[in-house]
C-alpha cells in the first residue's frame, strides 16, 4: 500500500508540474479540482519548485480548507473570479437532522465526484456548498432532498457565512515541535506511548500518515490521531528562557 500511495503521489505531482508546463509553453489557464489536505501538501511543494509566480489556490471564500489550484498564462493575473466555483445556498428547516456527512453522502448520489466539492458550510438551516461550474447545474437541477428532508438550493451566498469549523482551544507547554513531543502534550500520554502512536500508524499528518516521530511541525499543521480526534498546530505563542515553547493548539469539535 505504501508503495502504491508514492505511485499515487509521484503521479499527481506530474500532473502539477504538467499545469505549470502548459501555462508558460502553450499560455494557457488550467485548474484542479479542489483538493484535499494531502494533495494540497504535494501542490504546495511543487509550486516552490516551479519558481512561476502566476499561480493562486483558491476554494471559494476566505480561509477555505479544500482548494483549487489555479496556474494563469504569463499575460494573466491571479484572479480568484477566474476559478471555476460556483457557490449553493441550501436552505431547510432548522430543525431537520442535516449535517456534512449527509449533504456529502446526496452529492455523490448524484454521481458527483469528490474533487468537484469543495468545503460544506454549515449553518442554522442552511448550508453552503462550493462546487466546480460544472456540477452546479445538476445540484440546482436535481437535489431537492438530502436523506428524507427537503431542501432549497439556490446560486449564491447567504449574508453570512458559518464558520468551516469549531474548535476548543488547547494550550501545551512542549521541548521542540517534533511530532512525539506535541502528541503526546495533546493526548496527555508520556513522549514514549505518543511515539508508539506515531510508529504503529495512528497518527496523520495533513491528511497522510505520518510514521516520523521527529517530524518538525510548523504552524497550520494538522494532526489526526486515531481514537483521539484531529488538532490544529494554530500558534507558536513564545519561548521560555529555558528553550520550551508555548503553543496555542485547536482541537476540532
Amino acid at each position: 500500500m505504501a508503495f502504491a500511495a508514492d505511485r499515487q503521489d509521484q503521479a499527481f505531482t506530474a500532473h502539477i508540474l504538467d499545469l505549470f508546463t502548459i501555462a508558460q509553453q502553450k499560455y494557457v489557464t488550467r485548474f484542479t479540482g479542489f483538493l484535499d489536505m494531502h494533495q494540497l501538501a504535494l501542490a504546495r511543494r511543487a509550486v516552490a519548485s516551479c519558481a512561476y509566480p502566476n499561480h493562486s489556490f483558491f476554494g471559494g471564500h476566505p480561509g477555505g480548507e479544500r482548494v483549487m489550484l489555479g496556474v494563469f498564462a504569463p499575460y494573466e493575473e491571479p484572479d480568484e473570479a477566474a476559478f471555476p466555483i460556483v457557490p449553493l445556498t441550501l436552505t431547510f428547516r432548522a430543525e431537520d437532522p442535516i449535517g456534512h456527512r449527509d449533504i456529502l453522502g446526496s452529492l455523490t448520489g448524484l454521481e458527483i465526484r469528490r474533487e468537484a466539492v469543495g468545503d460544506i458550510l454549515m449553518g442554522e438551516g442552511l448550508a453552503v456548498c462550493f462546487v466546480t461550474n460544472a456540477v452546479a447545474p445538476v445540484v440546482l437541477n436535481e437535489l431537492a432532498k438530502v436523506g428524507r428532508c427537503g431542501v432549497r438550493v439556490r446560486e449564491g451566498l447567504p449574508g453570512a457565512l458559518p464558520a468551516l469549523h469549531r474548535y476548543a482551544d488547547v494550550p501545551i507547554n512542549v521541548s521542540a515541535l517534533r511530532l512525539d513531543c506535541v502528541a503526546a502534550a495533546l493526548l496527555h500520554l508520556s513522549r514514549e506511548k505518543a511515539a508508539q502512536a506515531v510508529r504503529s500508524g495512528a497518527v496523520s499528518l495533513n491528511g497522510a500518515p505520518e510514521q516520523e516521530v521527529s517530524h518538525m511541525l510548523c504552524e497550520g499543521d494538522v494532526l489526526s490521531v486515531r481514537g483521539y480526534g484531529k488538532y490544529l498546530v494554530a500558534q507558536v505563542l513564545s519561548e521560555t528562557k529555558k528553550g520550551r515553547l508555548h503553543l496555542l493548539c485547536k482541537k476540532y469539535v
